[in-house]
């Protein structure tokens, strides 16, 4: 309660449920014989994840990333639940508390637009930035 941490570690409970699910069906389109030519070389199983598998998953986690970004950077219900000091708010929830203090002052929507500014560019630029390898991720784990 009322700790970054927390919310920090809370994210990641929720988020990791989702990012398995995606990233079991884009291990499941690698090839598996690569794994097999590597342990015909003598490379064990750890050696082979990290210098195989792994990079030829880069799509894969990319999209994984990117998706998780997306969803946990506008999320304000787990934050508006567990982070009561203002100091400790995340973007969104601080957001919506100016929201609140605008219904009662009067509305400036100009500022209150540029915070959505805030709040979504970051997001929209990383989408710009990587969108061809999240679709390229999405669709190679899609089937086997």
């Amino acid at each position: 309660m009322n700790s970054l941490f927390g919310l920090f570690l809370l994210y990641v409970a929720v988020s990791l449920p989702f990012t398995v699910f995606l990233l079991t069906g884009y291990f499941a389109s690698l090839p598996g014989e690569l794994e097999e030519a590597a342990a015909i070389d003598g490379a064990s199983r750890l050696p082979t994840f990290w210098t195989i598998m792994l990079p030829l998953a880069r799509s894969g986690l990319i999209t994984a990333f990117t998706l998780n970004a997306i969803g946990l950077w506008n999320e304000a219900f787990l934050a508006l639940v567990f982070v009561q000091s203002t100091d400790k708010q995340t973007l969104p929830l601080a957001l919506l508390g100016f929201l609140a203090k605008q219904q009662y002052s009067g509305a400036d929507y100009g500022v209150l637009f540029a915070g959505v500014v805030i709040i979504v560019l970051p997001m929209l630029l990383l989408y710009v930035w990587l969108g061809r390898r999240i679709i390229e991720g999405m669709t190679l784990g899609a089937g086997k």
